[in-house]
């Protein structure tokens, strides 16, 4: 029979520390992140620039639009802004080979953060199949209506991020969008993984 002390002992050199020697490791976002996203992108200033475009016209440059930021925010997560959680991540895939939803959704939660850190969200459903979120205020939505811009163009953004986190990550996805904010008081987005990916 083990003792208590041992079986503590066991425990504790099994456990992997949470610090790196002379290295600490934030686990929230980094403000710096979200300083970065918002002064490359202002969505006020992209929906006025849409105000003379139809909605395939600003679907498209809100899809590059959404592209763009994606970039930006993978580049700054895995670089500049690394933190434990992002390592944490990538070390489960690199040892168990799953990405599904971990990976993206590291991606997709950095880049709203970054763009839009007041906007209320929540992930319902994350297995190694399916992610659903839900996005319940939206200040790109907000910036289109106030802008005079109907219907959902910004539906090229969310995804266009999707998919460009997608990319990233290897996953092969498809996108369904069930619910939107016009009609149901939130856009809800179905990711799942495609058979075979």
């Amino acid at each position: 029979m083990t003792t208590g002390w041992k079986y503590g002992k066991i425990l504790k050199e099994n456990l992997m520390t949470l610090k790196e020697p002379g290295k600490a490791r934030l686990f929230d976002t980094d403000k710096g992140l979200v300083e970065e996203i918002t002064q490359k992108f202002d969505m006020g200033t992209v929906a006025k620039s849409l105000q003379d475009k139809d909605e395939k016209e600003a679907y498209k440059a809100l899809e590059e639009t959404g592209r763009n930021l994606m970039k930006a925010t993978i580049e700054l997560a895995d670089n500049k802004y690394l933190d434990r959680t992002g390592q944490m991540i990538e070390k489960v895939y690199r040892q168990t080979g799953i990405s599904f939803p971990h990976r993206l959704g590291r991606y997709v939660e950095l880049s709203i953060f970054g763009l839009r850190p007041t906007d209320r969200w929540n992930i319902s459903r994350a297995t190694t199949r399916e992610l659903v979120l839900q996005v319940s205020a939206c200040s790109i939505y907000k910036a289109l209506n106030e802008s005079g811009i109907k219907g959902l163009p910004c539906k090229g953004f969310c995804f266009a991020i999707l998919e460009a986190a997608a990319e990233k990550t290897g996953d092969r996805i498809n996108i369904e969008m069930p619910k939107t904010l016009p009609d149901n008081s939130m856009c809800e987005f179905h990711i799942s993984v495609q058979p075979g990916g």
